[in-house]
């Protein structure tokens, strides 16, 4: 008697604190809450902000001709403006995450934080390549034109000036990386942690 007792105080305490069944909807949206809306907010900022600022430079190209021979100037606002349009994009995956229906919520979200992954990677890319498009501008500004603002730079002999650039190449991925991961791969790589807990 007092065996089966203890079989049903067992049972009971068992189905007390037995763990519930997963609810990946109810989880997902509370627990993604959190990194989606600040993933989100930062996405929509960098999305608004890079336009204008590529709309301001626009706008100064066109009342101050010394800036119309400026050869950074006309590579940066294209690239502000294509930044801006792969911000949008993840801003559009952010909001496609929060639309997902509950019946496809697992499968679409690892869809698209891996897309958001694969953004990030092409992201830190384009960084290298934006750099060396940068560093080619400066020398060849140098060798066809005179520039105040570079003649000190253009005094140090090239070969030092090659190291230099050789060290920045080799150290801009690390800085990249470190920033885009204090501004978006943290939550990214957070969201993923959410769904990974769901296998």
């Amino acid at each position: 008697m007092e065996l089966d007792d203890l079989k049903q105080n067992w049972n009971k305490s068992s189905e007390q604190y037995k763990t519930p069944a997963f609810d990946l909807a109810h989880l997902l949206a509370k627990q993604t809450a959190g990194p989606l809306a600040t993933l989100k907010a930062k996405y929509r900022l960098q999305a608004i902000l890079l336009p204008l600022a590529a709309g301001v430079l626009g706008f100064s190209m066109m009342q101050h001709a010394i800036l119309r021979q400026n050869a950074f100037i006309w590579f940066i606002v294209p690239v502000m403006l294509m930044l801006a349009l792969m911000y949008y994009r993840d801003y559009s995956v952010i909001v496609k995450i929060e639309e997902t229906n509950a019946e496809s919520l697992k499968s679409s979200m690892q869809e698209r934080i891996a897309l958001l992954q694969r953004n990030g990677k092409q992201q830190l890319y384009l960084t290298r390549v934006i750099l060396l498009v940068l560093i080619s501008i400066l020398e060849a500004t140098m060798y066809l034109q005179e520039v105040p603002d570079f003649l000190t730079w253009q005094s140090i002999a090239l070969p030092l000036r090659l190291t230099v650039y050789v060290l920045v190449i080799f150290i801009q991925p690390y800085i990249s990386k470190y920033f885009f991961n204090l501004s978006f791969g943290q939550y990214i790589n957070r969201l993923q942690e959410l769904l990974n807990q769901t296998n």
